[in-house]
């Protein structure tokens, strides 16, 4: 039986889903607290987005679908805002191009916090009436938007301080208190062919990308330890980046074109840059913020292979939901062969697999205007699974489908490597 958005039963009762929602909210200020209003509006590359931009989008994403539907007498805060906050949602009229969110030096930074506060009021009376269960579906569509938007706003963050020649630092550098570390195998082992049921048709929230659930079998595999950065080093002194023969020919012709002979956040082979500034590489962390392309050469080079989606997926639902969150406040990966992440294959960095992202068998879309929130993007893109240390726990499960292009490299991607046996 396919799944669809009225099938969701009301899993939050009226005071916990209130809970929920002013707890993401408060969450991405938060996340936002050490930036200054210069720091806002900027947008370095087509794929960031300034960061007052998010704070302005997230909000209209409940006035849109959830308040001026739903609340009478509900009047919009300021009717501009529909087009300068309309991300990609042709259905619900037009809006400012991606590549123009840079542009937008009003309104101020106080004046969105001010459109925050206004949504939320009105967001309180709205989830204080007895919701539909299309009602509490779109409520929880709009929180894990929000939590989408947390990891993203981090990601620009991080991309707009390194931009910057000064490399400055996004947050004071942490004391680390120093114990002895007792190394762990990360690995994992699937040693019998596997009849394994993928997807999600379960009551609680997921997208409308992770159904149908269906069965797929999958057949002996070893998953490694996520690649670290001696790994890449290693690729990078053997020539890893000037010999053709590891790579596709489209991420060829891309790194040449691009000149890219390192990970993006490397300043060179002994430092890179993080949201404490420039820090020295630690050899032994999972090396990250690597495209689908460089980690396909680097498979080549090691005579192995990238997980699927559904590899990844199997391994997820066989772990423990430990792992590297947002909620740890780390704010950066780091070494997952300790005890706390024991048989745990969850957060830290996203991993690149082989999968492209397209629809399942029978897939069917969010319905009316929400059937652009995924299936318009099922082309050209790789899955990505198990979250990173920017993605909330709660928004995390075996079934979550990420996605990017081939070329992107500013989101938190790391690579774990898989064979046959």
């Amino acid at each position: 039986m396919l799944i669809t958005m009225d099938d969701f039963s009301q899993t939050f009762t009226k005071d916990s889903i209130l809970k929920k929602f002013h707890a993401v909210r408060k969450q991405s200020l938060k996340l936002i607290k050490p930036l200054e209003a210069e720091d806002m509006v900027i947008q370095t590359e087509t794929f960031v987005s300034p960061i007052k931009w998010h704070l302005g989008h997230t909000t209209w994403f409940f006035e849109k679908f959830l308040l001026i539907p739903n609340l009478k007498n509900y009047i919009s805060f300021d009717e501009s805002f529909d087009y300068i906050f309309n991300s990609y949602y042709l259905g619900v009229g037009s809006f400012n191009e991606k590549s123009k969110r840079g542009f937008l030096n009003r309104p101020f930074y106080q004046r969105v916090l001010e459109y925050r506060k206004y949504v939320d009021s009105y967001m309180n009376d709205l989830l204080n009436l007895k919701l539909s269960q299309d009602l509490n579906f779109k409520v929880e569509l709009g929180i894990n938007h929000e939590q989408q938007h947390q990891e993203l706003i981090l990601m620009d963050i991080k991309h707009i301080f390194f931009s910057n020649p000064l490399k400055p630092k996004f947050l004071e550098t942490k004391k680390n208190h120093k114990k002895k570390e007792v190394r762990y195998s990360n690995e994992f082992k699937c040693n019998e062919n596997k009849k394994f049921k993928f997807g999600n048709n379960a009551e609680n929230f997921f997208y409308d990308n992770e159904s149908p659930s269906s069965f797929c079998y999958l057949q002996p595999f070893r998953l490694d330890n996520f690649v670290t950065n001696k790994d890449w080093k290693e690729f990078m002194s053997e020539g890893g980046y000037e010999n053709f023969k590891y790579w596709l020919s489209d991420g060829w012709d891309f790194i040449q074109k691009n000149k890219i002979r390192k990970p993006m956040y490397w300043v060179d082979s002994n430092n890179y840059f993080t949201f404490y500034g420039v820090k020295k590489i630690l050899d032994q962390l999972p090396v990250s913020n690597i495209s689908y392309y460089e980690a396909q050469a680097f498979a080549n080079y090691k005579k192995k292979r990238l997980p699927t989606e559904f590899e990844m997926e199997f391994v997820l639902s066989s772990s423990k939901k430990n792992g590297n969150f947002l909620e740890q406040a780390n704010f950066e990966e780091i070494n997952y062969n300790t005890e706390l992440f024991n048989m745990s294959f969850y957060g830290n960095l996203w991993v690149w697999t082989s999968s492209y992202y397209v629809p399942y068998k029978n897939y069917k879309p969010f319905k009316n205007n929400l059937s652009e929130y995924n299936s318009k993007f099922m082309c050209n893109q790789l899955v990505l699974k198990g979250g990173s240390f920017a993605s909330p726990k709660s928004h995390i499960r075996p079934s979550y489908r990420n996605f990017y292009y081939p070329q992107d490299r500013w989101q938190f991607s790391g690579l774990r490597l898989a064979e046959d046996i």
